[in-house]
């Protein structure tokens, strides 16, 4: 029954560690520059990379 319990309490305690360290997006609506800067900052590096105006197609 103690493991049991032990089991339960760290599966829990797993389960909120995870979910606390997510970052979520901020409210568009609340702030719109916050939520534009986190979009920008999760981009991934390809489409930086072809957002750049240097970049050339051959």
């Amino acid at each position: 029954m103690k493991l049991t319990r032990t089991n339960l309490w760290l599966a829990a305690a797993a389960a909120l560690f995870l979910t606390a360290s997510c970052s979520q997006a901020p409210d568009a609506e609340k702030d719109p520059s916050a939520d534009a800067a986190y979009k920008r900052a999760h981009r991934a590096e390809g489409y930086r990379e072809a957002q750049r105006s240097n970049v050339t197609r051959e």
